[in-house]
């Protein structure tokens, strides 16, 4: 039979687990995290310890010798990471993110590697860089949040690897790219070229326009940069 410091705590917990899920529930961009949300995930995580439920994806070998370059995103070491994982919040978690596999590989306590489902983790951020899980409407995966607001802008980093012949040798590489995407009223479009972003936020291309012209901006040049400028520009246009 439970005590009552038991009880006490147990319902504390659940207390806690509901205030953490009404955190982590409302739009995935929005990456502020709150002082009672963060008490809260620490208080989770200290009392159900190695027991939690983020700690349930399966064993992660790295296999990558011989590969010329990183399969990982800015670093191959464990960085502490701020995640949302079937709708709760956890920090503090070290972790990796291998982009040829599109996968979030975190340490649990015992030190053991362990890569997570997309499809339960939702959001993680280190190193000043959150990430989203998408499945609908775009091609499944983990998309970096640039902006977000009225419209958002996101970048799906990739990697894959290559082969190549030199001097009668084969070699495998790692290749990395990006795609860019317009987020705007629940839906996303791919953007591939300053036109298609200026069609996508057509209700204000006059005055785009303009300020394109005024702080010479060139897409062209770094096209990050300017989409990300012309993002905040729309964003702060009414609407």
């Amino acid at each position: 039979m439970p005590t009552i410091q038991t009880s006490c705590v147990l319902k504390t917990l659940s207390c806690l687990i509901i205030s953490i899920s009404s955190f982590a529930q409302p739009a995935p961009v929005d990456t502020s995290h709150s002082l009672p949300a963060t008490r809260a995930a620490i208080f989770y995580q200290s009392y159900v310890g190695p027991d939690a439920a983020i700690y349930n994806g399966y064993a992660y070998q790295p296999r990558y010798q011989g590969l010329q370059g990183s399969p990982y995103f800015l670093t191959e070491n464990l960085t502490e990471a701020s995640l949302i994982y079937e709708g709760l919040s956890y920090i503090h978690i070290p972790l990796l993110y291998n982009q040829l596999l599109d996968e979030a590989i975190i340490s649990n306590p015992a030190g053991e590697l362990i890569a997570l489902s997309g499809d339960r983790l939702q959001q993680f951020t280190y190193s000043g860089h959150t990430f989203i899980h998408l499945n609908k409407g775009t091609p499944a995966g983990y998309y970096e949040v640039l902006r977000s607001g009225y419209t958002s802008l996101l970048v799906r980093h990739k990697k894959k690897i290559v082969e190549k012949i030199e001097f009668g040798d084969l070699h495998h590489y790692i290749d990395a790219g990006e795609e860019y995407y317009l987020g705007k009223q629940t839906r996303y479009y791919p953007i591939d070229s300053e036109n298609s972003l200026l069609n996508l936020l057509g209700d204000k291309k006059k005055e785009l326009g303009q300020f394109l012209k005024a702080q010479n901006i060139r897409f062209k040049k770094d096209r990050e940069t300017a989409m990300t400028e012309i993002i905040d520009y729309y964003n702060q246009l009414p609407h």
